[in-house]
């Protein structure tokens, strides 16, 4: 399994954003290789891109999006609950010297309590909770 935070969806929709050539070619040579398995996300990752898309390219980008991400058969949504919640926080308030979004702590718990190692970003943040940031 891998773990597709919000750094990497923005890359892959928004052609001018720094990362877009090289997350085009992680998805196109790694990911549908199926490489690491089934890729996972959150709900609240999911709300993250959305507000970013909307807020840089527009509504219809946002939506274009919305359509893809729940229409994939090879992603997988999970949806915070107390649970995913509870650990996060125990990311959110263990680390102070980091500035972690709470999103960020959801995506940490969700990828701890699945046993996800690897993380499809371009945030450094992975890295600093103990994942395997890639490419």
């Amino acid at each position: 399994m891998i773990f597709i935070d919000t750094s990497a969806f923005y890359a892959l929709e928004v052609e001018d954003d720094v990362n877009h050539s090289i997350a085009r070619s992680f998805l196109l040579n790694e990911l549908r290789s199926g490489k690491y398995g089934i890729l996972v996300t959150s709900d609240y990752v999911l709300n993250e891109v959305l507000t970013l898309l909307r807020i840089r390219c527009g509504v219809k980008a946002a939506i274009s999006f919305y359509r893809k991400a729940s229409a994939s058969k090879s992603l997988k949504i999970v949806w915070i609950d107390e649970e995913v919640f509870r650990e996060a926080m125990k990311y959110f308030m263990r680390n102070e010297k980091y500035k972690w979004s709470f999103t960020d702590c959801t995506s940490f718990a969700i990828m701890k309590l699945l046993g996800i190692k690897y993380v499809f970003t371009f945030d450094r943040n992975f890295e600093q909770a103990g994942f395997n940031k890639l490419p």
